[in-house]
Protein backbone atom coordinates (compact mmCIF):
# COMPACT_ATOMS: atom_id res chain seq x y z
CA UNK A 1 0.00 0.00 0.00
CA UNK A 2 2.70 2.18 1.21
CA UNK A 3 4.75 1.63 -2.33
CA UNK A 4 1.41 2.69 -4.05
CA UNK A 5 1.22 5.52 -2.56
CA UNK A 6 4.48 6.62 -2.90
CA UNK A 7 4.33 5.93 -6.86
CA UNK A 8 0.85 7.89 -7.03
CA UNK A 9 2.57 10.74 -5.06
CA UNK A 10 5.86 10.42 -7.61
CA UNK A 11 3.80 10.63 -10.61
CA UNK A 12 1.67 13.91 -9.08
CA UNK A 13 5.04 15.34 -8.99
CA UNK A 14 6.32 14.20 -11.77
CA UNK A 15 2.99 15.66 -13.42
CA UNK A 16 3.63 18.93 -11.81
CA UNK A 17 7.39 19.52 -12.85
CA UNK A 18 6.48 18.69 -16.41
CA UNK A 19 3.28 20.97 -16.42
CA UNK A 20 5.91 23.87 -14.65
CA UNK A 21 8.29 23.34 -17.16
CA UNK A 22 5.93 22.58 -20.05
CA UNK A 23 4.31 26.58 -19.23
CA UNK A 24 7.96 28.02 -19.15
CA UNK A 25 8.93 26.51 -22.51
CA UNK A 26 5.78 27.92 -23.61
CA UNK A 27 6.00 31.32 -22.56
CA UNK A 28 9.40 31.33 -24.21
CA UNK A 29 8.18 30.04 -27.20
CA UNK A 30 5.86 33.02 -27.43
CA UNK A 31 7.80 35.64 -26.51
CA UNK A 32 10.29 34.71 -29.34
CA UNK A 33 9.94 37.62 -32.01
CA UNK A 34 8.21 36.11 -34.74
CA UNK A 35 7.34 37.33 -38.37
CA UNK A 36 4.20 35.67 -40.36
CA UNK A 37 3.37 35.61 -43.50
CA UNK A 38 -0.51 35.78 -44.72
CA UNK A 39 -1.00 34.24 -48.20
CA UNK A 40 -3.14 36.00 -50.40
CA UNK A 41 -3.80 33.84 -53.31
CA UNK A 42 -6.03 33.39 -55.64
CA UNK A 43 -9.30 35.08 -57.01
CA UNK A 44 -9.87 38.44 -54.63
CA UNK A 45 -13.62 37.36 -53.95
CA UNK A 46 -16.15 37.58 -50.58
CA UNK A 47 -16.97 33.62 -51.50
CA UNK A 48 -15.89 30.40 -52.88
CA UNK A 49 -17.33 28.09 -55.87
CA UNK A 50 -17.38 24.64 -56.22
CA UNK A 51 -14.72 24.88 -59.02
CA UNK A 52 -12.95 27.60 -57.20
CA UNK A 53 -11.81 26.39 -54.04
CA UNK A 54 -8.91 29.05 -54.27
CA UNK A 55 -10.65 31.99 -53.12
CA UNK A 56 -8.61 35.13 -50.89
CA UNK A 57 -11.43 36.38 -49.15
CA UNK A 58 -11.77 39.05 -46.79
CA UNK A 59 -13.19 37.76 -43.93
CA UNK A 60 -10.28 35.43 -43.47
CA UNK A 61 -7.17 37.80 -43.90
CA UNK A 62 -8.69 40.50 -41.76
CA UNK A 63 -9.18 37.80 -39.62
CA UNK A 64 -5.56 36.25 -39.82
CA UNK A 65 -4.60 40.96 -39.63
CA UNK A 66 -6.10 41.13 -36.35
CA UNK A 67 -4.75 37.46 -35.18
CA UNK A 68 -1.36 39.02 -35.75
CA UNK A 69 -2.06 42.42 -34.27
CA UNK A 70 -2.90 40.96 -30.79
CA UNK A 71 0.15 38.50 -30.38
CA UNK A 72 3.13 40.21 -28.81
CA UNK A 73 5.33 38.01 -30.54
CA UNK A 74 4.85 38.99 -33.96
CA UNK A 75 6.57 41.58 -34.55
CA UNK A 76 6.03 42.25 -38.88
CA UNK A 77 3.53 40.49 -41.56
CA UNK A 78 4.64 39.81 -45.00
CA UNK A 79 0.98 39.48 -47.16
CA UNK A 80 3.01 36.85 -49.80
CA UNK A 81 0.32 38.02 -53.02
CA UNK A 82 -0.43 35.65 -55.98
CA UNK A 83 -3.37 37.07 -56.92
CA UNK A 84 -4.94 38.30 -60.82
CA UNK A 85 -7.64 40.93 -58.61
CA UNK A 86 -11.38 40.08 -58.00
CA UNK A 87 -13.97 42.34 -57.09
CA UNK A 88 -14.24 45.52 -56.16
CA UNK A 89 -15.65 45.36 -53.09
CA UNK A 90 -13.66 42.08 -51.45
CA UNK A 91 -10.11 43.89 -52.75
CA UNK A 92 -10.99 47.18 -50.61
CA UNK A 93 -11.78 45.15 -47.79
CA UNK A 94 -8.71 43.58 -47.50
CA UNK A 95 -6.67 46.78 -48.27
CA UNK A 96 -8.86 48.54 -45.46
CA UNK A 97 -7.78 46.00 -43.25
CA UNK A 98 -4.34 46.18 -44.05
CA UNK A 99 -3.91 49.89 -43.47
CA UNK A 100 -5.57 49.47 -40.13
CA UNK A 101 -3.16 46.82 -39.02
CA UNK A 102 -0.66 48.56 -36.27
CA UNK A 103 2.03 45.83 -37.23
CA UNK A 104 4.83 46.80 -39.85
CA UNK A 105 3.29 45.09 -43.45
CA UNK A 106 5.36 44.71 -46.00
CA UNK A 107 3.73 42.85 -49.58
CA UNK A 108 5.34 40.62 -51.15
CA UNK A 109 4.21 39.84 -55.04
CA UNK A 110 5.73 36.32 -55.70
CA UNK A 111 4.43 35.86 -59.12
CA UNK A 112 1.11 38.27 -60.00
CA UNK A 113 0.39 41.48 -58.14
CA UNK A 114 -2.16 42.41 -60.34
CA UNK A 115 -5.40 44.62 -60.51
CA UNK A 116 -7.32 44.02 -57.32
CA UNK A 117 -4.29 42.15 -55.89
CA UNK A 118 -2.05 45.46 -56.52
CA UNK A 119 -4.57 47.70 -54.35
CA UNK A 120 -4.21 45.21 -51.66
CA UNK A 121 0.07 45.13 -51.86
CA UNK A 122 -0.61 49.38 -52.04
CA UNK A 123 -2.12 49.58 -48.78
CA UNK A 124 1.56 47.57 -46.75
CA UNK A 125 3.99 49.71 -45.68
CA UNK A 126 6.69 48.55 -48.45
CA UNK A 127 6.09 46.68 -51.24
CA UNK A 128 8.71 43.79 -52.44
CA UNK A 129 8.34 42.78 -56.00
CA UNK A 130 10.38 39.73 -58.15
CA UNK A 131 11.81 41.28 -61.32
CA UNK A 132 9.44 39.22 -63.16
CA UNK A 133 6.22 39.24 -61.87
CA UNK A 134 3.26 40.87 -63.02
CA UNK A 135 2.12 43.57 -61.27
CA UNK A 136 0.20 46.94 -61.51
CA UNK A 137 -3.02 46.32 -63.97
CA UNK A 138 -4.68 49.73 -62.93
CA UNK A 139 -8.58 49.42 -64.08
CA UNK A 140 -12.24 48.20 -63.63
CA UNK A 141 -13.86 46.01 -65.92
CA UNK A 142 -17.28 44.12 -66.28
CA UNK A 143 -18.82 42.19 -68.61
CA UNK A 144 -21.41 39.08 -69.92
CA UNK A 145 -22.52 36.92 -72.30
CA UNK A 146 -25.39 38.33 -74.40
CA UNK A 147 -27.59 35.62 -76.39
CA UNK A 148 -30.41 38.31 -77.90
CA UNK A 149 -28.34 37.50 -81.64
CA UNK A 150 -29.06 33.84 -80.92
CA UNK A 151 -32.60 34.31 -79.78
CA UNK A 152 -33.10 36.21 -82.74
CA UNK A 153 -31.75 33.38 -85.12
CA UNK A 154 -33.97 30.90 -83.77
CA UNK A 155 -36.81 32.73 -83.50
CA UNK A 156 -36.94 32.86 -79.42
CA UNK A 157 -38.45 35.87 -78.19
CA UNK A 158 -37.52 38.20 -74.69
CA UNK A 159 -40.32 39.21 -72.87
CA UNK A 160 -39.25 42.33 -70.87
CA UNK A 161 -41.25 42.60 -67.67
CA UNK A 162 -40.47 44.78 -65.21
CA UNK A 163 -40.79 48.21 -63.16
CA UNK A 164 -38.10 50.96 -63.49
CA UNK A 165 -36.90 51.90 -66.83
CA UNK A 166 -33.60 50.31 -66.23
CA UNK A 167 -34.25 47.14 -64.08
CA UNK A 168 -33.16 44.90 -66.80
CA UNK A 169 -29.75 46.58 -67.80
CA UNK A 170 -27.00 43.97 -67.92
CA UNK A 171 -29.85 41.78 -68.81
CA UNK A 172 -28.15 38.69 -71.46
CA UNK A 173 -31.37 38.02 -72.99
CA UNK A 174 -31.28 41.64 -74.52
CA UNK A 175 -29.06 44.13 -76.19
CA UNK A 176 -27.97 46.71 -74.36
CA UNK A 177 -29.12 50.34 -75.19
CA UNK A 178 -27.13 53.14 -75.66
CA UNK A 179 -28.21 54.67 -72.74
CA UNK A 180 -27.60 51.35 -70.82
CA UNK A 181 -23.97 51.13 -71.98
CA UNK A 182 -23.51 55.26 -70.83
CA UNK A 183 -24.79 53.98 -67.27
CA UNK A 184 -22.22 50.94 -66.83
CA UNK A 185 -19.20 52.76 -68.55
CA UNK A 186 -20.12 55.44 -65.67
CA UNK A 187 -20.19 53.41 -63.16
CA UNK A 188 -17.12 51.66 -64.14
CA UNK A 189 -15.27 54.94 -64.38
CA UNK A 190 -16.10 56.11 -60.63
CA UNK A 191 -14.80 52.62 -59.63
CA UNK A 192 -11.78 53.36 -61.21
CA UNK A 193 -11.13 56.58 -60.50
CA UNK A 194 -11.95 55.19 -56.99
CA UNK A 195 -8.82 52.81 -57.51
CA UNK A 196 -6.75 55.43 -58.53
CA UNK A 197 -7.16 58.11 -55.46
CA UNK A 198 -6.55 54.50 -52.96
CA UNK A 199 -3.23 54.09 -55.17
CA UNK A 200 -1.94 57.75 -55.14
CA UNK A 201 -2.91 57.99 -51.38
CA UNK A 202 -0.96 54.52 -50.40
CA UNK A 203 1.81 55.18 -52.66
CA UNK A 204 2.83 58.62 -51.95
CA UNK A 205 1.65 59.12 -55.21
CA UNK A 206 -0.28 62.18 -57.25
CA UNK A 207 -3.04 60.91 -58.96
CA UNK A 208 -1.37 62.38 -62.25
CA UNK A 209 0.99 59.86 -61.94
CA UNK A 210 -0.66 57.30 -61.36
CA UNK A 211 -3.23 57.54 -64.27
CA UNK A 212 -0.22 57.64 -66.61
CA UNK A 213 0.02 53.87 -65.21
CA UNK A 214 -3.63 53.06 -65.21
CA UNK A 215 -4.56 52.23 -68.30
CA UNK A 216 -5.21 48.51 -67.22
CA UNK A 217 -1.95 46.83 -68.72
CA UNK A 218 0.53 44.88 -66.20
CA UNK A 219 3.99 45.81 -65.57
CA UNK A 220 7.11 43.42 -64.89
CA UNK A 221 8.14 44.18 -61.51
CA UNK A 222 11.20 45.79 -62.65
CA UNK A 223 9.10 48.01 -65.01
CA UNK A 224 6.80 48.64 -61.77
CA UNK A 225 10.12 49.57 -59.75
CA UNK A 226 11.43 52.01 -62.60
CA UNK A 227 7.51 53.35 -62.17
CA UNK A 228 7.44 53.40 -58.50
CA UNK A 229 4.62 51.30 -58.12
CA UNK A 230 7.10 49.36 -55.96
CA UNK A 231 9.92 49.58 -53.36
CA UNK A 232 11.91 46.65 -53.87
CA UNK A 233 12.84 43.78 -56.54
CA UNK A 234 13.34 40.84 -54.87
CA UNK A 235 12.16 37.40 -53.79
CA UNK A 236 11.07 36.17 -50.11
CA UNK A 237 14.63 36.82 -48.67
CA UNK A 238 14.52 40.55 -49.30
CA UNK A 239 10.77 40.27 -48.18
CA UNK A 240 12.25 39.23 -44.89
CA UNK A 241 15.29 41.89 -45.05
CA UNK A 242 12.52 44.61 -45.41
CA UNK A 243 10.30 43.23 -42.29
CA UNK A 244 13.26 43.17 -39.83
CA UNK A 245 14.06 46.57 -41.08
CA UNK A 246 10.29 47.80 -40.38
CA UNK A 247 10.23 46.31 -37.11
CA UNK A 248 13.40 46.34 -35.61
CA UNK A 249 14.45 42.88 -35.30
CA UNK A 250 17.07 40.94 -35.97
CA UNK A 251 16.50 37.09 -34.83
CA UNK A 252 13.08 36.28 -35.70
CA UNK A 253 10.78 32.84 -36.35
CA UNK A 254 8.96 32.45 -39.13
CA UNK A 255 5.19 31.19 -39.18
CA UNK A 256 2.50 31.25 -41.29
CA UNK A 257 -1.16 31.81 -41.07
CA UNK A 258 -3.15 29.37 -43.20
CA UNK A 259 -6.28 27.65 -43.94
CA UNK A 260 -5.70 23.89 -43.79
CA UNK A 261 -8.42 21.99 -45.61
CA UNK A 262 -7.82 17.61 -44.38
CA UNK A 263 -9.76 15.46 -46.82
CA UNK A 264 -12.93 15.42 -44.82
CA UNK A 265 -13.13 19.08 -44.92
CA UNK A 266 -12.89 18.37 -49.18
CA UNK A 267 -15.65 16.18 -49.17
CA UNK A 268 -17.63 18.51 -47.23
CA UNK A 269 -17.00 21.68 -49.28
CA UNK A 270 -17.62 19.45 -52.76
CA UNK A 271 -20.81 18.12 -51.50
CA UNK A 272 -21.57 21.56 -49.80
CA UNK A 273 -20.83 23.43 -53.14
CA UNK A 274 -22.87 21.31 -55.13
CA UNK A 275 -26.16 21.41 -53.62
CA UNK A 276 -26.06 24.91 -53.47
CA UNK A 277 -24.98 25.18 -56.81
CA UNK A 278 -27.72 23.31 -58.36
CA UNK A 279 -30.18 24.37 -55.86
CA UNK A 280 -28.98 28.02 -56.87
CA UNK A 281 -28.94 27.42 -60.16
CA UNK A 282 -32.88 25.74 -60.51
CA UNK A 283 -33.78 28.99 -58.84
CA UNK A 284 -31.74 31.16 -61.35
CA UNK A 285 -33.49 29.31 -64.18
CA UNK A 286 -37.19 29.18 -62.45
CA UNK A 287 -37.54 32.17 -60.68
CA UNK A 288 -37.73 35.03 -63.55
CA UNK A 289 -40.27 37.34 -61.40
CA UNK A 290 -37.91 38.37 -58.93
CA UNK A 291 -34.26 37.68 -60.53
CA UNK A 292 -31.90 40.51 -59.76
CA UNK A 293 -29.86 41.58 -62.98
CA UNK A 294 -26.58 42.92 -62.17
CA UNK A 295 -23.57 43.44 -63.66
CA UNK A 296 -20.03 42.16 -61.11
CA UNK A 297 -17.40 44.91 -61.34
CA UNK A 298 -14.01 43.76 -61.17
CA UNK A 299 -10.55 45.20 -60.36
Amino acid sequence: MNKIIKMVGMLVVFFLISYFLSGIIEGESVLEDKIVFIPVKGVISTSADLFNQDIADPETIAGYLDQADNDDSIKAIILEIDSPGGTVVASEEIARAVKQTKKPVVAWIRETGASGAYWVASSADKIVADPLSMTGSIGVYSGYLEFSGLFEKYGIDYVDLKSGEYKDTGSPFKELSSDERLILENKLKIVHSIFIDEVAKNRNMTIDEVKKLSSGIYYLGLEAYKFGLVDYLGDKNKAIEVAKELSNTKEVRLVRFERKTGLLGIFNQLSTGAFFNIGRGIAYELDFNVKENYLDFRV
